[in-house]
């Protein structure tokens, strides 16, 4: 298993944030920023361990950092505190990983367990990777989607409809359908 705290860095490195590891101190963690947004990861062992800790730690994190969040200006208002749990959550840890989340005191938070893969701390740092591309689907055949779809209406009336025809002979198709 690779340090989840690795994973984090290696995914916000690839997006192009700068990361720092910090040494000292529990729980283990990352400071991150690019132009927009800073913040924190915190990584745990266990997702109790998360629950019962977090808060007086990233209390402790943002004082060790207050003068650069103080000197950041508006980016101040996008620091987020990333707390990541390498152990899975039960539904009701899940609920209070929820609940978490939810607390904006301070910093915005994301709380995510089961972090044990790159793509689980991708999942857990989407919210602040830039957008992907968009998949690329293949054409589709609209004439024959509309066929389709149109189950409502006689074949002459969407024939009608797709047709190049005036305006008034698809009114009078349709009408006649009806």
């Amino acid at each position: 298993m690779t340090d989840p705290l690795e994973l984090c860095a290696q995914v916000l490195g690839e997006a192009g944030f700068s990361t720092n590891l910090v040494q000292d101190g529990e729980p283990k963690g990352i400071v991150f920023e690019n132009d927009t947004i800073a913040g924190f990861v915190l990584a745990y062992g266990t997702v109790q361990a998360l629950v019962d800790g977090w808060q007086l730690q990233l209390d402790a994190m943002v004082l060790k950092y207050q003068f650069g969040l103080r000197r950041a200006g508006d980016k101040a208002w996008n620091t987020y505190a990333v707390l990541i749990a390498s152990q899975a959550a039960t539904d009701a840890q899940s609920i209070v990983l929820g609940s978490i989340e939810e607390n904006l005191v301070g910093t915005r938070k994301i709380a995510r367990s089961g972090v044990i893969e790159i793509s689980d701390a991708r999942d857990a740092l989407e919210s602040l990777l830039p957008v992907q591309s968009a998949p690329k689907l293949e054409a589709v055949d609209m004439i024959a989607e509309i066929r389709l779809r149109t189950t409502e209406l006689t074949a002459r009336s969407v024939d009608a409809f797709l047709s190049e025809a005036d305006e008034s002979v698809v009114l009078a198709v349709l009408e006649e359908g009806t």
